[in-house]
């Protein structure tokens, strides 16, 4: 199991100070304001539909506020509206060309919407453009998996570790390469390296599960799953990768 995650939505825009004799562009960035803090409330709340509407009421008073779109579109993505997502992403670059988080998360979109060339160009071109940034790479890394293009996920991913140490994610990740190239000694060393530091159990409690399974070893794989489960037991990938282990070894 591959694992990626979501950035955290724009927590604060620039507020603007109150003047007896406001204009009228001022105080619509001041409602474009308040309705934004108001969308970022929602989401916090996981209301993503009423986070919409508030979004839409901070653009509608400030058509130019890229942070808004961003956020608007991390909303479409957990209701699972990815065209609606893909668009705001986009707004929100044209707004401002500097926007790294957009452009990370519409490379995450096009994934999402199996655009994989689209989203390869991209990545590619993002981690060349910031080379240092461990994040990036394990983004490529992503891209070039759901690709099938192994080792260059493999490189990807020993890139973001380089950069950062603490990558657990390119870990895990450069572990699942490892499983698809049948290379199972060196994913566990991923995997069990990630469970050391106590990042991420119970996805790396399954993953090894699914590693046994690959091995046939139905005890082991069980003992693993069963782990996972503990810690998450409505996952339904852990609960379908115990269903496998029992209908395959007649363990219960």
């Amino acid at each position: 199991m591959k694992i990626s995650f979501r950035n955290l939505i724009v927590l604060l825009i620039g507020l603007f100070i109150l003047q007896s004799c406001q204009s009228s562009e001022e105080k619509k960035k001041l409602e474009a304001s308040k309705f934004f803090l108001k969308g970022n409330q929602k989401f916090a709340e996981k209301e993503y539909r009423d986070a919409l509407k508030w979004y839409n009421e901070s653009i509608e008073k400030q058509p130019d506020l890229s942070d808004a779109y961003y956020n608007r579109g991390l909303a479409y993505v957990e209701i699972d509206k990815m065209e609606e997502a893909y668009a705001d992403f986009n707004k929100a670059i044209a707004l401002d060309p500097k926007f790294a988080q957009a452009r990370f998360k519409k490379i995450e979109t096009l994934q999402n919407l199996n655009q994989l060339e689209k989203a390869m160009d991209e990545a590619e071109a993002f981690a060349k453009e910031f080379p240092d940034s461990s994040a990036n790479f394990r983004l490529l890394g992503d891209v070039y998996l759901q690709n099938k293009k192994l080792n260059n996920a493999k490189l990807a991913y020993k890139r973001a570790i380089k950069l950062d140490s603490k990558n657990y994610e390119a870990m895990i990740n450069e572990g699942v390469v490892y499983q698809e190239e049948g290379n199972l000694d060196s994913a566990e060393i991923c995997f069990k390296k990630v469970l050391s530091t106590g990042k991420y159990t119970d996805l790396v409690y399954n993953n090894l599960g699914y590693l046994e399974i690959q091995r046939k070893q139905w005890k082991l794989a069980k003992n693993w799953v069963d782990k996972a489960l503990d810690i998450s037991p409505e996952n339904e990938l852990y609960l379908k990768n115990l269903k496998k282990i029992e209908d395959e070894s007649g363990l219960k």
